[in-house]
Parts: C-alpha cells; structure tokens; sequence
C-alpha cells in the first residue's frame, strides 16, 4: 500500500467498424517498470455487443508458457507484432480459461492486472465503439519510461525496421 501514480500517457480507444483489438498482455506494451501495473477500462457511454466490447480471458493470468514467453517481450526492444492471437478460440482450445464479455454502460470499468488477455470483438455496427484505458501502479515501484512526463515517448521503435509476425515468434516459442 502507498501513494499511487498514473501514466501521464492516456490512451483513447476509437474502434470503428469492422474493427477489433487481438488478444494480447500489456505487458508486452508497457512491462519495463513494475509487473503490479493495472489497466482501467473505461467506456465512453453505452457499448453494445454489436459494437465489440472489450474481452477478457477468464484465467489467462495462469497461463505460465504464455507468460515465460510471450509475457517477457516487449514489442520496441524485439520488434515482434503485438497481439498473441487474433483467433481467441485458439486461445481458450490450447491454454483454457473462458472468453468473457458483457454490455457496456457509463460508469462502468475494468480493472485488470498486466497479464490478463484481452481484446476486443469486431465492432459490427455502423458506429465508433469509445472507450479509454488509464494505467496506475504503486509510486515507490519502477516505472516504464516510456509513458511518463511532460511529453511521454510512447512506442518508439515498435513498427519501425523490421519486425516478426506474431505468427514466428510463437512457432519459436513454441506456444
């Protein structure tokens, strides 16, 4: 227990139609300062299913040759893509666990550690799906330097030269 900081780094979430987020750890995004890092998922007014919720696999955090593998890379220094699976029954046939979602109002959140699995359902209406995710940890732990400070850094070097399919990278990893 302590004092909490925030990134100064806010993301807003504009998922249009047609669209989706692949399964993924934010570790992979944001796992160079403390690994009690927490995401809070919030929407932006209502969110139904037809507009592709956000997603959580229900035990993903257990996943340990997820994690020994694909939870230790960190998508600027090993230029690999970041999202584990774009096929979440893959997900769930292979490791377990459950997809879980819901419909979405103002005032609701998500609060998920930094190797919870989640993503999004394909947004299949004709609307913008609006939502927000703000990270908080403990003040005394290590922070990831890249979304902290007057003008945070942000991914800088994650697409840039060249980079491994997620596809490769889990062949070597063998998960």
């Amino acid at each position: 227990m302590g004092p909490v900081l925030t990134y100064d780094y806010k993301w807003l979430r504009a998922v249009g139609p047609g669209d989706n987020t692949g399964g993924h750890y934010d570790v992979v995004y944001m796992g160079r300062g403390t690994k009690n890092l927490y995401t809070v998922w919030t929407p932006l007014g209502e969110i139904s299913y037809d507009m592709g919720p956000l997603v959580v696999l229900a035990g993903s955090h257990t996943f340990e040759a997820v994690k020994e593998t694909y939870g230790k890379m960190d998508v600027d220094r090993d230029h690999v893509t970041g999202s584990f699976t774009n096929e979440p029954m893959d997900m769930v046939n292979t490791y377990g666990g459950q997809w879980q979602t819901s419909e979405f109002q103002m005032g609701d959140v998500i609060i998920m550690g930094i190797y919870t699995m989640h993503g999004s359902v394909k947004n299949a209406s004709n609307r913008y799906r609006l939502s927000t995710d703000t990270r908080y940890q403990l003040a005394t732990d290590p922070v990831d330097e890249r979304w902290i400070g007057k003008d945070p850094i942000a991914h800088y070097a994650w697409m840039d030269g060249e980079t491994i399919s997620m596809d490769e990278a889990r062949k070597q990893w063998n998960v």
